[in-house]
């Protein structure tokens, strides 16, 4: 018996040891990949900085305003915006064919020396949020404000920047004379904010009418971060390879009402309230895989020796690093489908029972489920309270494919941004985009379709997205021109 015992903590201790073996080399093996970073070679282009601000900064003086109501909509600022671009990109608008889709949205046509190929499609929105407050901006929303080293402006970040970026790019490439070898298409949007419906939607079913086949689309979606990533002190490219679901789930629950001093055991309020507690309670599964698992793995190299055993070995420590990202709501989200109640309805005096009370939750929902397995979950939560469960009008989206980002098109995609950034290049790695984009509407022409903006930004500055000051740094500007220039010559080569 004693010597059953020695050979069992022999055996517990021997497998011990391999497992830290284990762990401990590919930790070491994970960083000796962190060599693709050194030595890039620069980019060698030369871009006026104040000029290239100049044109951004014109063009977010236009108030494209997109309103849910199309009545409301300024067709007069699109079609000025429309009549600027070609004033300030003249090459462009020599050389490319130009049409006007549904009145407002802008599709650009540059042949290339080969068509048989697939083309390339870079994508950006003209349209920009209403101003609820303009009094508490710095500068004009719509002065378009050079200042402090910023470019300040409603669409200086979303998204007049990709639009101008864009243009910028091809107008430097004409400018040299060089001509693609794949077609490539520009498309900006008039409606992206609304929803998208008139503008990419179309041209995504224009193209596809055309039999037009893609080897990458390039939308918004993803910045260059520095400084967020515990452990990781190199920037970090993130680039948007899927984006969530969306739908808005109504409750509704009623009751006989009366005065507040009889009230009964259930009242429509006291139902409604229990159901969004049930569903709170009882938050979707968390899910490491997909794009988050990709970002993290890629980060591993990089990482100082302590976070990088835990991120080069996933296999193991994966429940651990899910309970870290759910500690936050930016890595909540990138694990599961979230949950929100947005709007909470009932009563009309103090001391009256209401007879009927409303809620809405809005759901972001992971690659994976559907508008349908959210509804079928809801409803097997709430099923024995008297809720009544519907969806909001107007929405239901379900996640989009996941963009292959092992492939050709993101290594491609990967070294012209490395090459664009060369004095610091940054890690390039997936991400899931927790909001919508204009970009979703072409998955079905292309398995490669990535979001992503050349420019580093704080969390400072990502909050005006939407937001009051939006600007983005004049440098940054720069930047983004220059990856913008990178990419196309990248990924219309063949």
């Amino acid at each position: 018996m004693r010597k059953l015992f020695r050979l069992t903590w022999i055996s517990v201790l021997v497998l011990l040891l391999a497992l830290v073996l284990v762990v401990f080399g590919r930790a070491w093996q994970a960083g000796q990949q962190a060599g693709v970073l050194e030595n890039v070679e620069p980019l060698t282009v030369t871009l006026e900085a104040e000029a290239l601000a100049q044109r951004l900064a014109g063009a977010l003086r236009f108030p494209t305003i997109s309103y849910q109501d199309p009545a409301q909509i300024d067709s007069g600022a699109f079609r000025a915006l429309h009549a600027y671009l070609k004033a300030q990109f003249p090459r462009v608008h020599t050389h490319l064919r130009q049409e006007v889709i549904s009145g407002l949205s802008l599709l650009y046509t540059w042949p290339g020396q080969d068509t048989t190929l697939p083309a390339v499609l870079f994508m950006g929105h003209q349209d920009v949020v209403p101003i609820a407050t303009p009094e508490a901006w710095t500068h004009p929303p719509f002065g378009g404000v050079i200042a402090d080293g910023f470019i300040w402006g409603r669409g200086a970040l979303d998204d007049k920047v990709s639009v101008l970026g864009v243009l910028e790019a091809v107008e430097q490439l004409l400018a040299e004379g060089f001509q693609p070898v794949r077609t490539v298409y520009l498309a900006f949007g008039h409606d992206e904010e609304v929803g998208g419906r008139y503008g990419a939607r179309r041209i995504a079913e224009i193209l596809k009418a055309r039999k037009v086949s893609l080897i990458a689309v390039v939308d918004e979606g993803g910045f260059v971060v520095a400084g967020v990533i515990p452990g990781i002190t190199r920037p970090v490219a993130l680039v948007g390879v899927a984006e969530k679901g969306y739908v808005s789930l109504e409750l509704r629950a009623r009751a006989s009402g009366g005065h507040s001093s009889t009230p009964p055991r259930q009242t429509a309020i006291g139902t409604l309230s229990q159901a969004i507690v049930t569903l709170v309670e009882n938050p979707f599964p968390a899910r490491l895989e997909g794009p988050t698992r990709g970002l993290l793995e890629r980060l591993a190299p990089y990482a100082s020796f302590g976070p990088r055993i835990v991120l080069a070995n996933l296999w193991l420590f994966g429940p651990l690093m899910k309970q870290a990202l759910a500690r936050s709501p930016a890595g909540n989200a990138s694990l599961r489908t979230t949950m929100a109640p947005t709007i909470f309805e009932a009563g009309v005096k103090e001391n009256v029972l209401p007879t009927h009370a409303r809620a809405v939750v809005n759901f972001r929902i992971f690659p994976g489920e559907t508008v349908a397995s959210v509804e079928q979950r809801v409803r097997a939560l709430l099923q024995g309270l008297p809720v009544q469960v519907n969806r909001l009008e107007g929405t239901g989206t379900d996640p989009s494919p996941v963009s292959d980002f092992e492939g050709e098109a993101f290594r491609r995609l990967a070294a012209a941004i490395r090459k664009a950034r060369a004095e610091t290049p940054p890690i390039v790695a997936p991400y899931l985009v927790p909001g919508a984009t204009d970009a979703r509407y072409f998955t079905t022409l292309s398995p490669n379709v990535y979001r992503f903006i050349g420019a580093q930004i704080t969390s400072e500055l990502l909050a005006t997205l939407h937001g009051v000051d939006e600007r983005i740094p004049v440098q940054e500007y720069v930047l983004a021109v220059r990856t913008y220039y990178a990419l196309l010559r990248r990924l219309s080569a063949p």
